[in-house]
């Protein structure tokens, strides 16, 4: 499978032909991009004049023979595919939606291999450590004709096969077995696999991990199927594993082109991906300075309407920290968006700003944060001060290609320092 590598907010010409490692789409792949449309998030890509823009979602599009990789646009790696993928992985396992790769070929994988063949690896390793603690095995009831006693004799049935063989009894006994709802999940996934991988190093991975399931029947596989799955202790430890199984169900369009190929889909939206990313950075970085930090909450109201005695207008901050006696002590929102150092405002929306007003008002707090990636007009903190209160405003950009040092430290806009 062809890959073509692109960054988000970029744009590909619609071509009747094109040629192998032109960076473009032929109008059958343009078709088949609009089939999937209606299946994908709102606004993942917009058309034009004989072309189609991406916007802010991430990740793989599979379109039969040729993949594209829409990847973060990183400050300064634009033209760096490699340098992109890892971004975009490092945010991944940072926000925990992915496990850190173990050994020291991951940064090469980045480099050789396309973004589905990255993730495809990921799954590969995960499976294969899960599988070296054994693969899932089920108790299943068997009734068999054996020559020795084996869990409970069946009178009624040995009357009726056995009376002219008295050597064997009719059994009903459990067996351990692996055919069983878990592992059909991940069988049908590993071969829906092979049929979109297009590195061959990774067609073996996933070879050899399906010979492993050999012993397990193939079964339709929907996602209402893992919904039904139950776990207990001895299947908890692959929770990841279902996860993971669950974003390649949800992205597979078998039915958008005929034949053996497939449609898939495997997009993270930026925006929510940053604000994990970001939660997970400062909360660290929070435990270091004795305080805690909460996602998305606490949740409360702008507005009471006197005539419907009720609440209207939620707020639900990205992050808020909190002291060791349980006080809100500073609120902070992560922003997947483009800032301008040049601009007096910082390219900052007037609506970002009257939010973290609303917060200083609500939640009485007068140390708030936006926090944004740093890029090539964003390289440093610039706090603003709200006028006729107390409170200010600091604009963090955060570097999501290293391990993040911030300046000022999180000190300065807690009120730790």
């Amino acid at each position: 499978m062809e890959s073509i590598a692109l960054v988000e907010h970029e744009s590909l010409p619609i071509l009747g032909k094109r040629s192998r490692g032109q960076k473009a789409l032929a109008t059958r792949h343009a078709t088949l991009l609009a089939k999937l449309e209606n299946r994908l998030p709102a606004q993942t890509f917009s058309w034009r004049h004989r072309s189609v823009k991406f916007a802010h979602y991430c990740g793989v599009i599979s379109l039969g023979d040729l993949s594209l990789e829409i990847l973060p646009k990183i400050h300064g790696r634009e033209n760096e595919p490699g340098a992109c993928r890892s971004a975009l992985i490092r945010m991944l396992t940072k926000a925990r939606l992915l496990k850190t790769r173990r050994g020291g070929a991951a940064d090469i994988a980045l480099q050789r291999h396309s973004l589905l063949d990255v993730f495809l690896l990921h799954f590969c390793d995960q499976l294969q450590a899960e599988l070296t603690q054994g693969m899932i095995r089920h108790y299943v009831e068997r009734n068999a004709n054996l020559h020795v006693l084996r869990g409970r004799l069946q009178v009624e049935q040995q009357l009726k096969h056995n009376l002219a063989h008295r050597e064997r009894l009719y059994c009903r006994y459990d067996e351990l077995s692996v055919d069983n709802r878990h592992n059909q999940v991940i069988r049908h996934v590993l071969r829906a696999m092979t049929r979109l991988s297009g590195g061959i190093a990774v067609k073996k991975r996933l070879n050899e991990l399906l010979f492993r399931f050999e012993a397990v029947r193939d079964v339709p596989v929907t996602t209402e199927t893992l919904e039904n799955l139950y776990f207990d202790r001895s299947t908890s430890r692959y929770r990841d594993i279902f996860r993971q199984c669950r974003w390649f169900l949800q992205g597979l369009h078998p039915d958008v082109v005929t034949g053996h190929a497939s449609c898939a889909t495997l997009l993270f939206d930026m925006n929510r991906l940053f604000e994990a990313y970001a939660a997970n950075i400062f909360r660290d970085l929070a435990r270091a300075e004795g305080l805690r930090l909460r996602t998305q909450g606490p949740c409360k109201y702008m507005v009471w309407r006197e005539d419907r005695d009720d609440q209207v207008f939620l707020m639900k901050p990205d992050m808020v920290f909190f002291d060791h006696k349980s006080r809100i002590v500073s609120i902070a929102d992560a922003k997947w968006k483009l800032l301008d150092d040049r601009e007096k405002k910082l390219g900052i929306s007037q609506a970002d700003l009257y939010q973290m007003a609303g917060y200083a008002m609500r939640y009485g707090t007068d140390r708030l944060a936006l926090v944004y990636p740093r890029q090539q007009h964003l390289q440093h903190s610039t706090t603003f001060y709200l006028q006729g209160s107390d409170a200010s405003i600091t604009i963090i950009p955060l570097d999501v290609t290293v391990r993040p040092h911030l300046s000022p430290p999180i000190s300065h806009w807690t009120g730790r320092g």
